[in-house]
């Protein structure tokens, strides 16, 4: 059983602070301690003076209580959100173009039919921008033909009031379609990756310097029982990097650690020909230094890679291979609630670090704080266990 756990998160993409991403977690953990009967106290702990290496963390420290037991669980957040939020402060124009060319990337290299190779779903991710814009443009070309054949103006300056009135209207649509469906946050997304595959942000390079960094010196002082790097969607891509050079650097090792990574974009980067410093990274991690690994993974979740695998989806054939875990979103929330976000893929992919509404195989939440050791969820697929109590009478855990 657990007593101390140390787990460092490492968020996905979105244009939000790190504040924000530790405050739904610690919501979202006190919604779900009591399906497992359990009482859970959490708070933020500042920990930003204690090393310079500190400054782009923060932390939660939860003690979760059972009957019989508990576990003290310090969480550090790797914040990368400042990162994300320079992309969507620029203009909407540079993030339209920026976000074309990182997609134009991706195809050029090859690194599209990779996805269709590893995860065929995940072409609906990488389309989902372009058919967006690609209507976007009909929009106003609609319009513009309608100016041309109602407007009474004649000659060139009938065609310039149809040209602007179609460039308004695909501009209206572009505004609209960015709140309801988030395309430019898509489109910085794009960008990013493609600047963090051929490395063309020193920021990003520095940053997870800094992290790997943070966990030498943490993991340096820790007493803990066991050891997690835990990372969502594109979070995973920076994890990997920061926890490979902290292995390389000599990361203590005398303590039991463990990689989590859920609705993972790993393959996302990774896949990439550019993208070589994170394939070493995962060769160092699952062969050099033979770290256990659980990857979970959501069925209806076109934004992570499903029946991807870590290692084995990028040809690294030797060492064990990590884990993966499948899930079903629809067994973890009410029926009502699936029924509202099953359309929605983004909101389907931030499920799997949300509360569950359901005593569940899964949850995000208890697989870090609860009292088992994160590796029995690779060999048993579940977190529904002793010394968990055993649910009421006709709860039983979905899997």
């Amino acid at each position: 059983m657990i007593e101390k756990r140390l787990v460092f998160v490492f968020p996905g993409f979105e244009p939000m602070p790190i504040t924000a991403h530790m405050d739904r977690f610690a919501r979202a953990a006190a919604r779900t301690a009591p399906l497992w009967d359990t009482r859970l106290a959490i708070e933020p702990t500042d920990r930003r003076a204690e090393s310079e290496a500190a400054t782009h963390h923060g932390v939660l420290r939860a003690e979760l209580t059972g009957h019989g037991w508990r576990t003290h669980t310090d969480l550090v957040f790797c914040d990368w959100s400042d990162l994300i939020l320079a992309y969507a402060g620029r203009s909407s124009l540079r993030r339209l173009f920026s976000g074309l060319a990182g997609l134009g990337d991706f195809l050029v290299t090859g690194t599209v039919f990779r996805y269709a190779r590893v995860s065929w779903r995940y072409l609906f991710f990488y389309l989902f921008p372009l058919v967006v814009l690609a209507g976007i443009l009909f929009g106003g070309w609609i319009i513009g033909r309608l100016v041309v054949a109602l407007a009474p103006l004649p000659g060139p300056a009938g065609l310039l009031v149809a040209v602007l009135a179609g460039l308004a209207t695909a501009w209206a649509l572009l505004l609209y379609a960015n709140r309801r469906l988030h395309v430019l946050t898509a489109m910085d997304d794009w960008a990013m990756a493609r600047d963090f595959c051929r490395d063309r942000n020193p920021a990003i390079a520095r940053r997870i310097d800094a992290h790997a960094e943070a966990m030498r010196h943490a993991v340096a002082g820790t007493e803990a029982d066991e050891i997690v790097i835990a990372a969502h969607s594109l979070g995973a891509s920076l994890a990997v990097l920061a926890l490979g050079r902290a292995l390389a650097a000599g990361l203590r090792r005398d303590r039991p650690l463990q990689v989590l990574t859920v609705g993972s974009s790993l393959m996302k980067t990774a896949l990439h020909p550019a993208a070589g410093a994170q394939r070493r990274a995962v060769r160092e991690i699952v062969v050099t230094h033979a770290v256990p690994w659980i990857d979970v993974q959501g069925l209806s979740d076109p934004i992570n890679f499903y029946r991807s695998n870590p290692a084995r989806s990028l040809g690294i054939k030797e060492g064990e291979a990590p884990a993966v875990v499948r899930i079903r979103f629809k067994r973890l929330v009410t029926t009502a609630t699936y029924r509202r976000i099953k359309r929605d893929f983004f909101r389907l992919h931030r499920q799997i670090v949300l509360a569950v509404e359901r005593r569940s195989a899964y949850s995000f939440h208890m697989l870090l704080l609860g009292p088992r050791p994160l590796v029995d969820y690779g060999r048993l697929e579940t977190v529904d266990l002793p010394p968990l109590s055993p649910p009421a009478t006709g709860e039983g855990a979905r899997p």
